[in-house]
């Protein structure tokens, strides 16, 4: 009985060290994500809610005094409190609100250009005393925000630091250029897109460190100016067609290396990948529109364009997912049938059922490399379609009132004979084997993936 009953004393006693395990490892874990999106909020409401009391100068100078707060108060949890999450969350946090400094360093600078001719909401306008004024908040605040953005590079990727410095603070730059014209922004968001994904697959081929999950923040922070950039002209500008197609093709490329980036079985890449969809249509939608406006009588082509360019986006994507891609495939050989049958339908001539014949070959040759019946069946119809508009073309063009037409209707005629006689019996032997070969054919084509 002493013995049963000291074990009975000693349960209670056994779950008292996993309550104070729940208590000191999941409640600091609890405030530090509470902390992130209190000042990940309180710059948000910065940016966009205006304040009464200041001029636009001290504002900025209070978000420059917070970023610079973010970075020291992480540098001391490092170096004297020996904690090296809440250091790191807590410079993170400081690299965060770099690109937010350079948007509010772009309005000051834009409101004092030449090039100020249109009228912002409140939040959007940033307007210093004086020029004098606006380049020595220039000056004071890159002095500031390099050493910010070293330091939290410095933790994140050690080995990489300088060059991942150096690209954030250049893309970070063109946030300052006061330059609004559509043209010239879709130029810059695709070319520092592409850049930028050259740069930093250069640097994770140099530096292992760049794989791991603060490597992996480390690269994504990369596309931070770029997405500030895509989000500023989305809310404050009216896009053309060239725009709308840059900035559909730059979003796509962040999804793709933001599904990159995650675990082959998470489901957020699942969804990433699943969203690029969308630009990829709108891409085609763009480049539809730029060809008809560029091409006179590009109009004939805007289906066409549209149904290469998503599905091309579409069936990429069907490349890099962790599964078959088999879904994406199907999605790309639809969109592809769809746009280039209703170019033909709308736009009937020569050139349209060509191309849909020849693009409905290359779909088939898809569907029966890919084994996927969809896919193939697409292809099928593209080719038939097309096939069928060029026969019902050349009935039309015949005319046996012309020698020339009689001529040529006579010799196939004695062709087809001389084919029939000569191999007649040879075909006839073969109907068997040809019969048993499209069975067995058409039961592996059972088997295919739908």
């Amino acid at each position: 009985m002493n013995a049963e009953t000291q074990v009975q004393v000693a349960q209670p006693a056994a779950s008292q060290p996993s309550v104070s395990r729940f208590n000191f490892q999941f409640l600091p874990r609890l405030l530090r994500g509470v902390g992130a999106v209190a000042v990940v909020a309180s710059l948000s409401i910065f940016l966009l809610q205006g304040w009464e009391s200041g001029n636009d100068s001290y504002r900025y100078l209070l978000l420059l005094a917070h970023t610079a707060g973010l970075a020291v108060m992480g540098f001391g949890a490092g170096h004297w409190l020996r904690e090296s999450k809440g250091a790191r969350l807590l410079l993170l946090l400081a690299l965060v609100s770099v690109p937010a400094n350079f948007a509010i360093l772009g309005a000051f600078v834009y409101s004092a250009s030449d090039a100020n001719s249109t009228a912002y909401p409140v939040f959007a306008t940033w307007q210093a005393e004086s020029f004098t004024v606006t380049w020595g908040l220039l000056a004071g605040a890159v002095l500031v925000l390099a050493p910010v953005a070293w330091l939290g590079f410095r933790v994140l990727a050690r080995h990489s630091a300088g060059p991942l410095t150096g690209l954030f603070l250049a893309t970070n730059g063109v946030l300052l250029i006061p330059l609004r014209e559509e043209t010239f922004v879709a130029w810059v968001l695709l070319g520092l897109t592409v850049f930028v994904l050259w740069w930093t697959a250069r640097v994770g081929h140099r530096d292992t460190a760049m794989k791991t999950l603060e490597g992996a923040f480390a690269r994504g922070l990369q596309f931070l100016p770029l997405a500030l950039l895509f989000g500023r002209t989305v809310w404050l500008y009216t896009a053309d067609a060239f725009l709308f197609t840059a900035m559909s093709v730059t979003a796509f490329l962040m999804l793709r290396q933001v599904a990159l980036e995650l675990n082959s079985r998470s489901k957020l890449r699942s969804f990433s990948e699943q969203l690029a969809i969308l630009p990829a249509l709108t891409t085609g939608l763009g480049l539809a529109a730029v060809v008809d406006k560029v091409i006179k009588g590009g109009d004939a082509y805007a289906f066409a364009v549209f149904s290469w360019a998503a599905a091309a986006m579409i069936f990429e994507i069907s490349l890099r997912t962790p599964g078959s891609g088999a879904s994406y495939r199907r999605k790309a050989a639809v969109v592809m049938t769809v746009g280039l049958l209703a170019n033909l339908v709308l736009y009937e001539g020569v050139a349209a059922a060509i191309l849909c014949l020849l693009m409905g070959m290359g779909v088939l040759v898809c569907g029966y490399l890919m084994e996927q019946r969809l896919v193939f069946g697409m292809g099928l119809v593209m080719l038939i379609a097309g096939l069928s508009f060029q026969v019902q073309y050349a009935i039309t063009a015949f005319d046996l009132g012309s020698w020339g037409s009689l001529a040529v209707l006579g010799v196939a005629a004695i062709l087809t004979g001389s084919v029939i006689e000569r191999h007649g019996p040879q075909l006839k032997l073969r109907g068997p084997q040809l019969k048993l070969r499209l069975t067995q054919w058409g039961q592996q084509f059972k088997s295919w993936e739908y």
